[in-house]
């Protein structure tokens, strides 16, 4: 989706992807500066990771707590988010307004953190859940949020008005989900896995009249505001994703 905004625009540039071990990050963010490029994204496991390699975080980065896109700026590392923004733009599209309602965030990594961040500032009361338990109080005390325990999450979504999987389930089997089919909330579901674009969770979800988001939206705003961010244009949203949905449909 960066290269057809890149050739729309005119930009003689080119976005690739390159696998790095956690322990390569840092020599791997010194080569950008070696090779001349404008900057990357980052994806996990390196959000949290990177915090300590930036000259410079943005005050979303900061307050998130990762770094998702990276900006070289004169042989030093800017850190920005553009994840919080990304997700919000994409419930936005779909018609959901948080204001004071209650969202369940399943997850405590680093895309959480994003989502959090973008709830809360929206207004939202946010219930968080994970695997491991102290990960999500931690998430929780640092956001003011809640963090719930496993046997509370099925009284908890149903309870609230949004849910929202910011975990890897679904992303390998596309029929595995992170809950039961029926622990739904009364409004909307949303999947932040982009591949495959309708997991279980948003077919049962779908099946049940809720509102569903996938993550498609997340993916293509945060990557244009990524993009605004590294050539100082703003790339045409229409055609990025396009382009992102030409190469999902591959998969």
């Amino acid at each position: 989706m960066h290269n057809a905004a890149l050739e729309l625009l005119g930009l003689e540039a080119q976005y690739e992807a390159r696998d790095v071990i956690p322990e390569a990050l840092k020599s791997a963010l010194e080569q950008l500066v070696i090779s001349g490029a404008w900057g990357c994204n980052l994806s996990i496991p390196h959000k949290e990771a990177a915090l300590t390699q930036m000259h410079h975080l943005s005050p979303q980065a900061q307050a998130i707590g990762a770094v998702n896109t990276v900006l070289v700026k004169n042989g030093f590392f800017e850190g920005h988010n553009t994840d919080a923004d990304g997700f919000m733009r994409s419930l936005e599209e779909a018609g959901v307004r948080v204001g004071q309602t209650s969202v369940v965030v399943l997850g405590a990594g680093g895309a959480a953190r994003a989502v959090v961040y973008g709830l809360k500032h929206a207004g939202a009361e946010v219930l968080i859940w994970n695997r491991s338990s102290p990960r999500a109080e931690s998430l929780a005390q640092e956001f003011q949020a809640r963090a719930i325990e496993t046997s509370e999450l099925p009284a908890s979504i149903q309870n609230a008005a949004g849910l929202v999987n910011t975990t890897s389930v679904g992303l390998e089997n596309p029929d595995d989900s992170p809950i039961a089919d029926d622990w739904l909330p009364q409004d909307w579901v949303c999947d932040i896995v982009y591949r495959p674009l309708e997991t279980r969770l948003l077919r049962v979800a779908k099946a049940a009249k809720r509102r569903t988001i996938d993550g498609l939206g997340m993916l293509v705003y945060q990557g244009a505001n990524a993009f605004e961010l590294w050539t100082g244009q703003s790339p045409d949203i229409k055609v990025m994703r396009q382009a992102a949905m030409a190469v999902l449909e591959k998969l």
